[in-house]
């Protein structure tokens, strides 16, 4: 069975790398000799479009101490304590995803709790925003932070009551923790850009890939790329292990660089491109960082920027026709963006974006109608964290990506991972979106909720025009034949069997490139 845009068909037929029939197999017969691969009962849909996601990123914490399911700083530092036994390389010990809201001590563990791991080498962990890390005393030192150390507009330097650093580093802080050569962000955003050999970030990619074919995504966009990103996308793409089509968001902090070079348009092929620019406005909402002065809730958070500067930035960036792609999750911050472009020339081909859109109120959603603004949540990360966004902000928590508003006021629908903060899961994250049900079992926000084929939408037709491809989201004549095989037909299953579907197979460019059976199939690189 294939599942096309509105309705299934009987069959689709692929010449080469594009799809040239849907409807019935009468039909795909007529056009030629060609061979035929049977289903048997499957489930046939679009290569999923994931539009926010930060690939090598992903595998890199993939790499690290996996801090999901610690329930206590205890857990942390045993969880720590096993990585650092097994971890054969020397230098710094890394974790990832901890969420200060699940410990029983609702905080983030501290620089002395870290020393228990080792006190002679660096012991970081990120928060499972991405956001952040905390660090121990050797880290704070090797990265000379110190009681006088200042903290930078748009971060968070964490101190105790005595006024020494606590291990906290937060957003535009974290370009302190990636040592004398590695990348530099500035206040542009958090600086997630950790050091690594080129071979292991390599097999990282490599290993980021294969979980992303597995959930049946073929394309993505990568939400903040700088030099580490380019050079390891284009390195793969030489190499022929490219197998995920890549369309790259360049971090605004090298826009100047940008410019300089005279790339004021989409440039790439069909395989690995760049696309437009990222741009920070607030902090994080799981993280506590997001811009919400507004007195409802227990965290405030901060603006990236003084005032004026996003907006020159944004202009800058629409000035050289790129597409601009910003976080903002506070109302507060949300605004800054729409004001912005509300002062730009009308440009509706650029399709500017609003990365996690938190909390948009009913005004701002008619705003980004009318201006064109395309708003990109992550349903997934109201299942996993809205229990502690609501006890964080408890008069805003309903809202939290709140598509189904998004959907009423003539917005399009799109969905994504923001992968590692989430698993690049597609059928989790559609039963998300349908249900809006917490990790405590309870709705967060029923008037948000969306339809199941409006959710799949979001991860097809819906992330490509976000990413402004219109050659991949959907079975239709002339588009790239990038499939999704699924051993159930995610329409007719019930709601509470919606996340146990799986992908059994995925194909990019008319070839198999992952099964279930056989896992990533090396067919040679994919032809631009």
């Amino acid at each position: 069975m294939v599942v096309g845009d509105t309705a299934t068909a009987e069959a689709v037929r692929l010449d080469g790398r594009r799809i040239t029939h849907v409807g019935s197999l009468e039909a795909a017969r007529a056009l030629g000799d060609a061979d035929i691969v049977d289903l048997e009962g499957a489930c046939l849909m679009p290569g999923f479009v994931d539009a926010h996601t930060h690939p090598l990123m992903h595998g890199q914490c993939g790499s690290w101490g996996d801090l999901s399911m610690a329930s206590s700083v205890d857990e942390v530092l045993k969880l720590m304590g096993e990585h650092a036994r097994l971890e054969a390389r020397t230098g710094p010990v890394r974790g990832f995803g901890y969420d200060h809201h699940r410990l029983v001590e609702s905080r983030h563990p501290t620089a002395t709790e870290l020393d228990r791991v080792a006190d002679d080498r660096t012991v970081m962990v990120m928060h499972v925003s991405g956001h952040g890390f905390s660090v121990n005393s050797h880290g704070l030192a090797e990265a000379g932070i110190t009681a006088d150390t200042a903290t930078p507009t748009g971060g968070l330097i964490g101190h105790d009551t005595d006024g020494r650093p606590d291990g906290r580093v937060f957003d535009a802080a974290c370009d302190l923790l990636t040592g004398g050569d590695g990348v530099k962000v500035g206040n542009h955003g958090p600086n997630l850009h950790l050091p690594d050999h080129p071979d292991d970030l390599a097999l990282m990619l490599d290993a980021a890939q294969e979980e992303f074919l597995a959930a049946g995504i073929t394309s993505v966009g990568d939400c903040q790329v700088t030099e580490r990103e380019m050079r390891t996308f284009l390195a793969a793409r030489d190499a022929g292990r490219l197998r995920l089509r890549v369309t790259m968001y360049v971090l605004s902090s090298h826009v100047d660089a940008l410019r300089r070079l005279g790339l004021d348009s989409r440039l790439g092929d069909d395989l690995l491109a760049f696309g437009g620019v990222k741009h920070y406005a607030d902090g994080a909402l799981t993280g506590g960082t997001a811009y919400l002065p507004c007195g409802c809730g227990t965290t405030h958070g901060y603006l990236y920027h003084e005032a004026g500067r996003l907006e020159d930035l944004l202009a800058a960036s629409a000035a050289a026709g790129l597409q601009t792609a910003t976080h903002a999750q506070g109302p507060d911050a949300i605004q800054l963006v729409l004001d912005a472009l509300d002062r730009l020339p009308p440009d509706p081909g650029l399709r500017h974006r609003i990365e996690h859109c938190g909390f948009p109120t009913d005004e701002q959603l008619v705003t980004m109608r009318r201006l064109g603004v395309v708003p990109v949540p992550q349903p997934t990360q109201v299942h996993l964290f809205g229990e502690g966004v609501r006890s964080d902000h408890p008069d805003l928590a309903e809202r939290m990506y709140p598509s189904g508003l998004i959907a009423e006021a003539g917005l399009p629908v799109v969905l994504s991972s923001d992968a590692p903060v989430t698993s690049p899961d597609v059928l989790l994250a559609c039963w998300a979106a349908e249900t809006r049900i917490t990790a405590a079992g309870r709705v967060l926000g029923g008037a948000c909720r969306i339809t199941r084929r409006m959710a799949f939408e979001g991860y097809t037709r819906g992330g490509a025009h976000a990413l402004r491809r219109d050659d991949v989201g959907s079975l239709t004549p002339g588009r790239l034949a990038d499939l999704a095989i699924l051993d159930a037909d995610p329409f007719t299953v019930a709601t509470e069997s919606l996340p146990d579907v799986s992908v059994t197979g995925t194909w990019v460019d008319g070839r198999p490139a992952w099964t279930g059976e056989t896992g990533v199939i090396d067919v040679g690189r994919v032809q631009a």
